[in-house]
């Protein structure tokens, strides 16, 4: 008798314990829950889903109820759709003789480093290219650069990247940058004296990335006196 109500006693305490627990679901399908559920419950908590209430019902030991509604919560967020990118580009030209330097000082670290790297004497930003994408589409960007030129012609830059993408390591987000493509057109008067023809400075590569940094894409020639093309990209998501 002594044990069998010691047994009863036992069971009023394990049902005291039990809890029953509505969770609303904002963003996922409470059926997408079924396996995770299914493994948290262990047989003991009782579960149902009500796709159309997107509700998950769960009823059972408290520890266990506790630690499903929690898991649950972790999974209930947004889907993640692509990003909405800032691709910044900077076209900078640079010569072997020395001169007067004109670039942002955000800029400095990255011509001080192609100072060392190829041993040129001073640069200048010709133009910044601020374009907005989405992840998963192209970008493109194309007009006058103040580059001096003999005659009436008129020098153009052109770029353009195939696609732009997002990952994410353990040092912040990755932008990549595919088939990008930059040209400049430079128009060099003819010999004769009569109209211009186009001289092309360009590169194309694939690009990657890490937001916050700048990255040194390629070096072109634009003539035969030591003055050189170099483009840099930055990159970020924005909202």
């Amino acid at each position: 008798m002594k044990r069998i109500l010691l047994i009863l006693l036992g069971a009023c305490a394990l049902f005291a314990e039990d809890t029953s627990r509505v969770v609303q679901l904002k963003y996922i399908n409470p059926d997408s829950t079924a396996a995770v559920l299914d493994i948290l419950a262990a047989g003991r908590v009782r579960w149902r889903t009500d796709g159309n209430l997107r509700i998950i019902a769960l009823s059972g030991p408290s520890d266990l109820v506790e630690a499903m509604d929690a898991a649950v919560k972790k999974l209930d967020v947004p889907a993640s759709g692509p990003k909405n990118l800032e691709v910044i580009f900077h076209i900078i030209t640079a010569n072997s003789q020395p001169g007067a330097n004109s670039v942002s000082p955000d800029l400095n670290a990255v011509v001080q480093q192609l100072g060392t790297v190829f041993g040129l004497k001073s640069f200048r930003v010709l133009e910044s290219a601020v374009m907005r994408g989405r992840e998963g589409r192209s970008i493109e960007s194309s007009g006058i650069i103040a580059i001096p030129v003999k005659g009436d012609g008129t020098p153009e830059y052109h770029i353009k990247c195939q696609r732009l993408t997002t990952s994410s390591s353990d040092k912040g987000l990755q932008i990549r940058m595919d088939n990008l493509e930059f040209r400049i057109m430079l128009p060099i008067a003819n010999a004769d004296g009569k109209g211009f023809s186009y001289r092309n400075a360009s590169i194309h590569t694939d690009v990657d990335v890490r937001e916050g940094q700048k990255v040194v894409v390629g070096k072109s020639s634009l003539d035969t006196s030591g003055q050189s093309v170099f483009l840099v990209v930055s990159a970020k998501a924005i909202d």
